[in-house]
């Protein structure tokens, strides 16, 4: 048997949500935040994939030999665990200067973030995620 170690690093997004773990279109289990699961798995080739709710990764293929031992690592879109809190940050700025100054345009700046998350969640929901093997 072969071992598929599949590692969660931490995140700002989804830091309280579980990834679903794909293996071979199968279901094999949840991976919580800066958790590291084993699966075993037969030697040969494996498409392993992660998803949350309508979101996933990216399918990858990974090819193992008997006893082998291999560390896959999952986590959000890098631009993401940035873009969520800025883009809330530069809203409520908007509504505060509007309220206190009568300023109407800081919302622009929103804009190329929100058509950003659009995308992310509609066309680009197959690459929500991230998926990719650790080589050590």
């Amino acid at each position: 048997m072969a071992i598929l170690n599949i590692q969660r690093a931490h995140s700002l997004t989804n830091r309280w949500r579980d990834y679903e773990i794909i293996i071979d279109g199968k279901s094999v289990g949840m991976i919580s935040p800066n958790e590291t699961k084993a699966f075993n798995v037969s030697k040969g080739q494996h498409i392993i994939t992660a998803k949350i709710d309508w979101c996933s990764s990216p399918d990858l293929i990974v090819e193992l030999d008997e006893n082998q031992t291999q560390t896959i690592s999952v986590g959000v879109l890098k631009q993401l665990d940035w873009m969520m809190p800025v883009s809330g940050g530069i809203i409520a700025l908007h509504f505060l200067l509007k309220i206190f100054f009568g300023f109407e345009y800081l919302l622009v700046l929103v804009f190329p973030v929100f058509v950003f998350l659009v995308y992310i969640l509609t066309f680009g929901r197959k690459r929500y995620l991230t998926i990719k093997e650790k080589h050590l």
